[in-house]
């Protein structure tokens, strides 16, 4: 099981920064245009794919009261991916650093963001969150072609294991 979730987490950090690369080249009004879906534009859908991905790696380190790093953000897409990509390298490490089988089985209680109480395995919450990520990443690809950017890499799993 780790070595799946190691490829999955370290998959998500490939993808993901292919897209931030695509992503922090592009113009402020691009990624503000309402194009519809349940992120409107391509701001707020990088912006939503970060907090989950912040949300569940603190969640999995066990952080006693959880950040949500979009409740003041400012900045530029630059420095909202770099944010991203940290979050996407810590999910990694935190796999990395999981000893046994039994460090992914292990259940824990948490809070989900509508104050509902939890528990889940470590494994069911990196699957998760990967996942989450991929699905969003997808809108951003339609997003993407919406305005007209038809130059997008492949961010298929497929993809990440042929460069290897």
């Amino acid at each position: 099981m780790k070595e799946i979730l190691l490829q999955y987490t370290a998959y998500n950090i490939w993808a993901n920064q292919l897209i931030a690369d695509l992503l922090i080249k592009q113009e402020q009004l691009i990624l503000e245009k309402d194009l519809g879906g349940s992120f409107p534009t391509i701001l707020k859908t990088v912006e939503h794919i970060w907090l989950a991905e912040s949300v569940w790696i603190q969640r999995l380190e066990m952080a006693e009261h959880i950040i949500v790093p979009t409740s003041n953000l400012e900045g530029s897409i630059h420095e909202i991916c770099l944010e991203w990509l940290k979050c996407s390298e810590r999910l990694f490490a935190f796999t990395k650093k999981i000893i046994d089988e039994r460090g992914f089985e292990h259940s824990f209680h948490y809070t989900n963001l509508k104050g509902d109480q939890l528990k889940s395995k470590v494994w069911e919450c990196l699957h998760h969150v990967c996942n989450h990520s991929s699905f969003h990443r997808g809108q951003l690809i339609n997003y993407l072609r919406q305005v007209g950017i038809t130059t997008i890499p492949a961010t298929d799993f497929i993809a990440f294991c042929r460069k290897k």
